[in-house]
């Protein structure tokens, strides 16, 4: 007959009670050493990020460096802020103070970039804890939300992560065109010029297409590549059945009588 323990509300035997004390024993050493080893770990990523800190403090402190000297620093420094991120991600658990310390670092590296590059990574942030819609409509409304509310940085990263998933969709081609638009809107042509030349070289077919040629002459005039911005208008004035098409023969009309009247 076994022997029970009796307590409040149920009975154990002996073994079983033995068992149990054996597997808190061992669950509290387990908890001991994962104390140990985040401990551990906490230490060696304040130390990491120490030292980035200390380099980017030397960087900004220093007058007699080149700006090549500089250039291939900060390369180094965003590299190694890239694989401590990437090791942070890794980490099961969390440790606030490291997280809030190695954005703080973020930061510092980004405003390496100017205020363009901090306005990025603040976008990257605030995206993280968005949720993306399932649905391509959904997904593209809310990068279309963010764009018409001026929040041009969300927007872009958002109409990117659109068209590497549904690079094939009618909405891909509009969607480059928006990211384009958007740098209009921030005074960047040249960068503009990028984004819509790739409506050209991915959706030659697109009915975006003569938007982004009207678009593209457009800008090039911005920065005033006349003759380049001519061409393009030239481009999108074959297609007189759409709105682009009009408007840059109207543009085009408009730069004739301006050069007559220089002459």
């Amino acid at each position: 007959m076994a022997v029970l323990l009796w307590g409040t509300a149920a009975c154990y035997p002996i073994w079983l009670g033995n068992r149990l004390e054996d597997r808190v024993e061992t669950l509290d050493n387990a908890t001991r050493e994962n104390r140990a080893q985040q401990d551990e770990t906490r230490r060696n990523l304040g130390e990491r990020i120490d030292e980035l800190d200390g380099t980017l403090d030397r960087m900004t402190k220093s007058a007699t460096r080149t700006t090549a000297e500089v250039a291939a620093s900060t390369d180094d420094l965003v590299r190694k802020v890239q694989l401590l991120r990437g090791e942070l991600e890794k980490v099961t658990w969390r440790f606030e103070e490291v997280s809030q310390r190695f954005e703080q670092l973020e930061r510092r590296v980004a405003a390496l970039g100017g205020e363009d590059a901090l306005r990025k990574l603040e976008a990257k942030q605030a995206l993280g804890s968005v949720e993306r819609p399932t649905d391509k409509q959904k997904f593209f409304d809310l990068a279309k939300g963010h764009h018409d509310r001026g929040d041009y940085a969300t927007s872009r990263m958002l109409f990117q992560e659109f068209i590497e998933k549904w690079k094939f969709d009618d909405l891909a081609p509009q969607a480059q065109l928006l990211v384009g638009d958007s740098l209009v809107a921030e005074k960047k042509h040249r960068a503009a010029v990028l984004e819509y030349q790739k409506v050209r070289e991915v959706w030659p077919k697109s009915r975006f297409l003569p938007d982004a040629l009207y678009k593209l002459g457009l800008s090039f005039l911005e920065l005033g590549l006349a003759p380049e911005g001519t061409t393009f208008l030239e481009e999108a004035a074959k297609y007189p059945g759409q709105q682009a098409g009009k408007d840059a023969k109207a543009k085009l009309t408009e730069l004739s009588k301006n050069k007559n009247k220089k002459k």
